[in-house]
């Protein structure tokens, strides 16, 4: 995935360090990951950093159903 990005200022390897926060952000959903990168892509472009970060990555929302499966691994941790 990460090869297909065309960002000019991101470095390669980057959302291979990131995967699990990635897998834990995303609940192992393929859709959701793809959704995650692309968002963080775009919000990459637009205003001209051209790279993707931990941080551009978690500002991107999530559906629902991927969210769920981490609302509640952080719920159960807070007991």
């Amino acid at each position: 995935m990460e090869k297909t990005l065309l960002l000019h200022r991101h470095a390669p390897g980057t959302l291979v360090k990131l995967d699990r926060l990635l897998h834990k952000r995303t609940g192992g959903m393929i859709g959701a990951l793809s959704h995650r990168i692309r968002g963080a892509a775009i919000n990459a472009v637009l205003p001209g950093t051209e790279q993707i970060t931990q941080n551009s990555l978690e500002a991107v929302p999530l559906d629902v159903a991927a969210e769920s499966p981490r609302l509640l691994i952080d719920a159960r941790d807070k007991w």
